[in-house]
């Protein structure tokens, strides 16, 4: 009876956590896959994966970081299979919910090189502070550092552009 409760009990914490980071964690797999459809099925197999690993976490406060963490390694698993990715073609129906100033910013980060976006999309969509991102990538706090301000020039151009 007791290990029923427990279960509740994670379940219940899991869920919670989860919702509080659900459109980060989908922005970070548009960022990488460039593809609202793919995005979606590698943030539903990243949760499955971390509901099922849920009691190995340690740490709950690094809940974020996990799961961002693994939805990044599926998306990376994902791109491998496919060898390619699809750009998201003007597909704003995907952030239909969004303000429309946000709108032409997610477009904007869609159309960045694809190795800048976990940088805009980590820092600033998920309120990650720049050691959150050096720990979630892998890289050293510095290197985060550099390469956002980079990915920041870049959407900068970006969207200077559209506005001429």
């Amino acid at each position: 009876m007791q290990d029923v409760k427990e279960e509740k009990c994670s379940q219940e914490l899991f869920e919670q956590e989860y919702r509080k980071i659900d459109k980060s964690l989908y922005l970070v797999a548009i960022g990488y896959l460039h593809n609202g459809e793919d995005a979606k099925d590698a943030v539903s197999e990243a949760v499955l994966s971390a509901y099922q690993s849920f009691n190995k976490l340690k740490h709950k406060q690094y809940f974020k970081t996990w799961l961002t963490r693994i939805v990044i390694n599926e998306c990376k698993n994902s791109l491998k299979k496919k060898r390619y990715t699809e750009e998201l073609n003007d597909n704003i129906n995907a952030f239909y919910d969004m303000p429309t100033d946000d709108l032409e910013i997610m477009d904007a980060i869609c159309k960045l090189n694809p190795k800048h976006t976990p940088y805009i999309t980590l820092r600033f969509y998920n309120d990650m502070t720049y050691a959150e991102v050096a720990k979630t990538l892998h890289q050293p706090v510095s290197t985060v550092r550099y390469k956002t301000k980079i990915a920041l020039g870049e959407l900068k151009n970006l969207l200077e552009g559209d506005v001429l």
